[in-house]
């Protein structure tokens, strides 16, 4: 793109996020992305904070301007993107359900819930957590149909699995290659899809045995393209040169482009 620029990685521990941004602004940083476990505490440290960032209770990228620090969140319209891609899914009509209300899976529920989708199903081992985001879906975006919320090792899951058009896969597990896989794929119902946040080098062992079983899986490789991209664009003011980041990312992840 021809831009004076460099994007590097920075590992800062989380209790010292607060102490560190100083620093970052001093080294001449024009921006950040923010990951596990920032996002949400970097939500409270920064000056202003796009709808995208107040949608989602979260930051994941920042743009200084004149000294202040601007927040955005690209978790939700990366996702849409990468599911639009791999899918062109209408989730207004979809029947869906996110696996995890932490991090991500809140975020991508705040969202659903927003933009409407026929039905949204919460499951999360801390149940009193999915209830408290249910309800909070509920009060501030009236009229739409309310999320449900079942526990995660049940019968009622089971069922749940098989009138599911879009299974979101939000929890961390898949990180690490010998995570024990969060649900067994082949509970999903023909025609389902299921969709991982989480993306390793090779494609998580969820979605290897989901589509063993034939079903259409994706992991968030595509949602971490499509999050780059629109960081890229809030720094920069430019339309993200996709396909070379895609090639990039593809090769960087072993994959063929």
């Amino acid at each position: 793109m021809g831009l004076d620029a460099e994007y590097l990685r920075v590992e800062v521990p989380a209790e010292n996020l607060a102490s560190a941004i100083p620093l970052l602004q001093q080294g001449g940083f024009q921006g950040w992305n923010c990951t596990l476990p920032h996002k949400t505490s970097m939500f409270s440290l920064v000056d202003r904070v796009d709808p995208t960032a107040a949608d989602a209770k979260s930051v994941n990228t920042v743009r200084v301007e004149k000294g202040r620090l601007h927040g955005f969140s690209t978790d939700a319209l990366g996702w849409r993107a990468a599911i639009d891609e791999a899918w062109k899914m209408d989730l207004e009509k979809s029947r869906i359900l996110i696996l995890g209300c932490g991090g991500v899976g809140q975020t991508l529920a705040r969202y659903l819930a927003q933009t409407g989708c026929r039905s949204l199903l919460l499951v999360n081992r801390d149940l009193g957590k999915a209830k408290r985001l249910a309800q909070e879906l509920q009060s501030t975006i009236p009229g739409r149909a309310s999320p449900r919320v079942i526990e995660w090792d049940s019968k009622e899951l089971d069922q749940a699995l098989q009138e599911t058009d879009l299974l979101i896969q939000g929890t961390s597990l898949g990180l690490k290659k010998d995570d024990p896989l969060p649900m067994d794929p082949a509970k999903l119902a023909r025609g389902g899809r299921l969709y991982d946040t989480v993306y390793r080098k090779e494609s998580t062992s969820l979605v290897q045995a989901a589509r063993k079983h034939g079903y259409q899986a994706e992991d968030g490789l595509g949602m971490l393209l499509h999050q780059g991209a629109l960081s890229f664009s809030i720094w920069t003011g430019q339309k993200a040169p996709l396909e070379k980041m895609r090639e990039a990312l593809l090769l960087a992840a072993g994959r063929n482009p």
